[in-house]
């Protein structure tokens, strides 16, 4: 007989005063603060300044906070947003009552274009170009994806479709139905990429044009997240299209990253 897993943690670890420390925000923190230390790796394989490495974590933390916070405000929930703009960039909950909320509603494509911006920006300050800069965080960065997910899964929010496999679970926070656990399954793909980029980085190192690493990342992904849709909950699907918002956007990280990709492919001989 179908048993589906019943899944249904509380997402606050420990709260205090009305200020709580959730199960995502530790997993956030967590994929970032792992990250330092294999780009601290790189950076000394580089001979580069540490100090380098500390302004590119400062970036990438506030690159990809406001830029996945502004694209799902812009991407998915628009229309309630541009009545309630202070909502976009302040952690809090003014109406019907006042709440301290988090940023609850991270968009990964938003996370990308704010990254884009962050590292244009690092690269005016210092001696890298944007290009070195998203090859570093590409190596590295499908790790934070995959503590995102598990922080996802800890929420029981970005759930499934509704299914009858025997490795179902029901979320009811979401409903009584039985549903794929994609939160699991981005974990484990995300984490697959993870060491993918730590041996292909290692693999052209010293032999692509600065930009590669981070292309075939950005394509990657593209179809990754692409595919794992069609598993999803479709918060914001609509039902005459054939594919929905994410997949929409995951389209030209596919093209430009697999182009990308093969314009750096080699350096330019001396």
């Amino acid at each position: 007989m179908f048993t589906a897993i019943t899944w249904n943690p509380d997402p606050i670890i420990v709260e205090f005063y009305g200020f709580a420390l959730r199960w995502y925000s530790l997993l956030f923190a967590t994929g970032f603060i792992i990250g330092f230390f294999i780009l601290r790796r790189l950076f000394e394989q580089e001979k580069v300044s540490l100090e380098v490495l500390d302004k590119m974590l400062l970036y990438s933390v506030v690159g990809t906070i406001l830029g996945a916070r502004i694209g799902n405000c812009l991407f998915y929930d628009f229309a309630y947003f541009s009545e309630h703009p202070l909502e976009i960039l302040l952690p809090f909950k003014f109406s019907p009552d006042f709440e301290f909320t988090g940023y609850r509603g991270l968009a990964s494509h938003g996370a990308m274009l704010g990254l884009l911006v962050a590292y244009w920006l690092l690269a005016r300050k210092t001696d890298q170009t944007m290009l070195w800069f998203l090859d570093k965080a590409a190596t590295s960065a499908a790790l934070a994806l995959a503590c995102i997910r598990l922080g996802n899964f800890m929420n029981s929010e970005i759930v499934g479709a509704p299914t009858d496999v025997s490795w179902a679970f029901i979320f009811p926070r979401v409903d009584d139905l039985p549903r794929h656990p994609v939160q699991l399954y981005g974990f484990a793909v995300y984490l697959s990429l993870f060491f993918f980029m730590l041996w292909y980085n290692k693999k052209v190192f010293g032999k692509v044009k600065d930009g590669h690493v981070f292309a075939v990342f950005l394509s990657i992904l593209g179809i990754l997240r692409f595919g794992m849709e069609f598993i999803k909950k479709h918060y914001v699907f609509d039902p005459e299209s054939l594919i929905n918002m994410a997949q929409l956007l995951s389209l030209p990280m596919i093209i430009l990253g697999a182009l990308f990709a093969w314009y750096t492919r080699a350096k330019v001989a001396k």
